[in-house]
């Protein structure tokens, strides 16, 4: 003990079939009727109609996306758990699918959400666009318990701001549970990010809104985190980094499954940049490669 704040360290089962499962449904894109490029259009207009909804010069917030067929509307506010996974989906992978279920299975959460900032902290938006990515994010959230997963965008990068906009959407009455890989954390609690000497001000607010949920990343497939960084070593720097009277008890780290915590979305665009069918198998529902296939991403 380092005198650092509790975390809750919760283990996460191994997974090894959760790829083979996800490769062998069927592309949604085939079930949904949404194959030809002539269909797709009036769907990213749909997305950028929800892009152009938020703005980053206002008091943040979350649109959710309506859904385009099938359920999927909340009833708002929520008055019960709430998993939240936010990325760049760029593009999806079977590592975020595995993680939504993980938490919601851990924590028992029935709603559970993708969330997309339309600007990131560090990066550029490069890639798919950013109705591509609402678009394939939705088709993960199509092959879910149905109702149980929506998508929402915010305009707004920090995890500070993210927290209030989820906050005013869900309502008091939700648990959020917000769930962010160590390499994002550490830049989470980097103080380059805040007013000076206001860190530890903005995480106190971060963890009066909503519950953090870290999960392990491996090193390797992280080009920001230190090398060799094991799994215990994440959990004992989350452990140690900040005091109690700042996580109020609401930081938790999650294992996540070692096959897993290597797949990365830039590995994934390396396998579809390089027309490597079985690498992007690995990492890729038959969803999303069907998507990106059809509208030539990261080619």
């Amino acid at each position: 003990d380092t005198g650092g704040g509790t975390v809750t360290t919760v283990p996460a089962e191994p997974d090894p079939h959760m790829q083979r499962l996800l490769a062998r449904r069927l592309s949604v894109l085939a079930m949904a009727g949404t194959g030809s490029s002539a269909s797709a259009l009036p769907q990213l207009e749909r997305f950028e109609r929800a892009l152009s909804s938020v703005d980053i010069a206002v008091e943040p917030r979350v649109q959710l996306v309506p859904p385009a067929v099938g359920g999927g509307e909340w009833p708002l506010p929520l008055d019960e758990s709430v998993a939240v996974l936010d990325s760049s989906f760029n593009p999806p992978t079977c590592a975020h699918v595995h993680l939504l279920r993980s938490a919601a299975a851990r924590f028992g959460v029935r709603r559970r959400m993708l969330l997309l900032a339309k600007q990131n902290a560090d990066k550029p938006v490069v890639g798919a666009s950013l109705p591509h990515r609402l678009q394939m994010m939705e088709l993960l959230a199509r092959e879910e318990v149905e109702g149980s997963t929506v998508c929402g965008v915010t305009a707004h990068p920090l995890f500070v701001d993210k927290a209030r906009a989820l906050r005013a959407l869900c309502g008091p009455g939700a648990t959020i549970f917000l769930l962010v890989g160590y390499d994002t954390w550490e830049r989470v609690v980097d103080p380059k990010y805040y007013p000076e000497g206001r860190r530890d001000d903005a995480l106190r607010s971060l963890f009066g809104t909503v519950e953090v949920v870290v999960t392990s990343r491996d090193s390797a497939s992280a080009s920001t985190m230190a090398p060799g960084l094991s799994a215990e070593g994440q959990a004992a720097a989350v452990r140690s980094g900040l005091p109690a009277e700042v996580t109020h008890g609401r930081l938790h780290f999650m294992p996540n499954d070692e096959a897993l915590a290597a797949v990365s979305s830039s590995a994934a665009r390396g396998a579809l940049a390089g027309d490597d069918p079985a690498a992007a198998a690995e990492v890729l529902p038959d969803c999303i490669r069907a998507y990106a296939k059809e509208h030539g991403l990261y080619e």
